[in-house]
């Protein structure tokens, strides 16, 4: 009956392809599997009857000769259920493996969603405590420039009561009597931090006597700038006084040429009036004569004004050649005898006293 024989350790039967090795108690097993078994195992124990052993004593490989298999040779049903049992418990093994396995991976990865679970609400809680501590620190940096700026309010006010005490010394000096500037260097004593006090009085008034002596020099200085100011603000004063009255006169003088220059047009018109009722005949010294009043009249103009020598005198302005009519000529007619009257002759002597 052939003998099939596997390893307790892998649970695998032998074959070519790995090495069988041997212990002095008689059971064998992979070479591989035997070593792997010695170092994870606290004590060298063999595996199957748990007899003390040690390496010295393991056979490394195992030699087997394999009879062929013959086609026609009946199998014995006792090695064949052999077989199936023992096909069976490496099956049963491999299921309750495969059971243990799948707890295991079940339990892992209910473990894995907790720790998600965990690891989420860490780095929640880890986000709110870096808000937290971002506040803190804000609030921390906030207090701690409270604390410099408060520390140097402090020395702020420490420095300025020493000034003060100092300006207040130093108005005892300048405003006090001589037996209070007497006491104020009694009280100070004679030690070197007295003559440094006494020092820096002295440097102080120097330095104020030096700033009143500049705001003196500045003030005299502005002095006499607005003075000059003054003066120069006060000829001009007089030469705008004097234009101003130069002006008047002119205005004065003018209104007397425009009042004058009415009554003349007044009387030219009225002379006008009487040249239309006297020119009633339509001979040709009447018209010249009407022509030359009524250009007069109407094209020359009086003004006014200075003559270069100081004086004021009237001008008559000409009129423009492009406003200068010619006479108009008039056909010669035949020499008609007319009655003589006596209205005409008054007329003309009329008109010849008024051109005289």
């Amino acid at each position: 009956m052939p003998i099939r024989a596997y390893c307790t350790i892998c649970s695998d039967l032998f074959d070519n392809s790995k090495d069988v090795a041997a212990i002095h108690c008689g059971h064998t097993f992979h070479y591989v599997c035997l070593l792997q078994w010695f170092q994870s195992a606290p004590n060298k124990t063999c595996p199957q009857c748990r007899k003390q052993v040690s390496t010295r004593h393991i056979i490394n490989k195992l030699f087997f000769d394999i009879a062929p298999e013959d086609d026609g040779t009946p199998v014995d049903p006792e090695s064949l259920q052999n077989e199936l049992d023992s096909m069976k418990a490496v099956l049963s093994e491999k299921e309750k493996e495969w059971r243990d396995k799948q707890k295991s991976v079940d339990t892992l990865k209910d473990t894995t969603e907790r720790q998600k679970r965990d690891l989420d609400r860490v780095q929640k809680e880890i986000g709110d405590k870096e808000m937290l501590c971002a506040v803190l620190r804000k609030q921390m940096n906030f207090l701690e420039s409270q604390k410099n700026e408060g520390q140097a309010a402090k020395e702020e006010a420490k420095r300025l009561r020493v000034k003060m005490k100092t300006y207040e010394s130093l108005d005892v000096v300048l405003q006090g009597q001589r037996s209070e500037v007497e006491a104020m260097i009694t009280d100070m004593g004679v030690g070197q931090s007295a003559v440094e006090q006494l020092s820096i009085y002295c440097i102080s008034l120097k330095k104020e006597y030096d700033n009143l002596k500049g705001s003196l020099k500045s003030s005299n200085e502005m002095c006499e700038k607005l003075k000059r100011e003054l003066i120069s603000s006060n000829s001009k004063l007089q030469k705008a006084t004097a234009e101003t009255n130069g002006t008047k006169e002119d205005m004065k003088a003018l209104q007397n040429d425009l009042s004058n220059a009415d009554k003349e047009i007044t009387s030219l018109k009225k002379k006008v009036e009487i040249l239309q009722r006297t020119l009633s005949t339509p001979t040709r010294t009447n018209e010249a004569i009407s022509r030359l009043v009524f250009e007069r009249s109407e094209f020359q103009f009086v003004r006014s004004g200075y003559d270069g020598l100081g004086g004021r005198a009237k001008f008559i302005q000409p009129s423009p050649l492009s406003e200068i009519r010619p006479l108009a000529m008039k056909s010669k007619r035949k020499k008609v005898s007319r009655p003589v009257t006596s209205k005409p002759t008054s007329s003309l002597t009329t008109l010849d006293g008024f051109l005289e």
